[in-house]
């Protein structure tokens, strides 16, 4: 007769199953990913240039202080989420270095839709990016099982940048210097996007491993900004 198994024999194969099932699973979405970036990256090649000047004023008149190409910018956060898909497919990312990893995209594309929107004031912009990027590290203390608060406040801190983006594109209005056409159907869907990535995070927010669904919705802003930004923005 077969001798039962015990509990932590049962728990192997599971674990191991889970294990393999996320590695394959974020190795198909890096290769997608990667396609995608190659791509978009032929679209930007074909397209016009979309320069973004950055000022600063410094206690004085406004200078330039760089231009960002944003055709190649855009391209930025879905290639960051590959990377870390490919690297999280070896096994060699756990689960709140993924989060972390996965959210270093989020500030590039909070930048890029407040640059877009007409925020170019180089203070701005960093203020815009160190809010993000504080939310993301907020998300990566997260543990399973944990006090769920970390993850809320990242939320509160995360929703900043997003208002630095409305007050800019209404104000834009108000003076006669609208965002140009497409921007605001850009601005809607990326924060849809962002919105649904956080909330099913906070639903998952007790899962031991950030899996391949996680991967896919944290790469979903990205995509989109570079898609609508290469097909709308003039």
């Amino acid at each position: 007769m077969a001798r039962p198994a015990h509990g932590a024999d049962r728990e192997r194969p599971d674990r191991f199953a889970a294990a393999v099932t996320g590695s394959r699973g974020a190795a198909v979405l890096a290769g997608v990913l990667a396609l995608a970036v190659v791509l978009l990256f032929v679209v930007a090649v074909l397209r016009a240039p979309v320069p973004l000047p950055v000022v600063a004023h410094l206690g004085g008149p406004g200078i330039r202080v760089g231009v960002i190409r944003g055709e190649w910018a855009v391209l930025v956060p879905p290639a960051v989420v590959a990377l870390v898909a490919a690297v999280r497919a070896t096994g060699r990312l756990q689960r709140s270095a993924t989060v972390w990893a996965v959210g270093a995209a989020s500030p590039i594309v909070l930048f890029l839709v407040a640059r877009l929107n007409g925020v170019a004031e180089a203070v701005a912009l960093v203020l815009v990016y160190a809010a993000t990027a504080g939310g993301v590290l907020l998300r990566s203390v997260q543990r399973p099982g944990g006090d769920p608060m970390p993850i809320r406040w990242a939320a509160v801190l995360g929703v900043v940048p997003w208002g630095v983006v409305a007050f800019t594109q209404i104000g834009g209005r108000l003076t006669g210097t609208p965002v140009p056409e497409g921007v605001p159907l850009l601005t809607v869907v990326v924060l849809a996007a962002s919105a649904v990535e956080w909330l099913v995070a906070y639903r998952r927010r007790d899962r031991e491993r950030c899996g391949p669904l996680d991967l896919a919705l944290a790469a979903l802003p990205g995509v989109l900004l570079a898609a609508l930004a290469l097909a709308l923005v003039p």
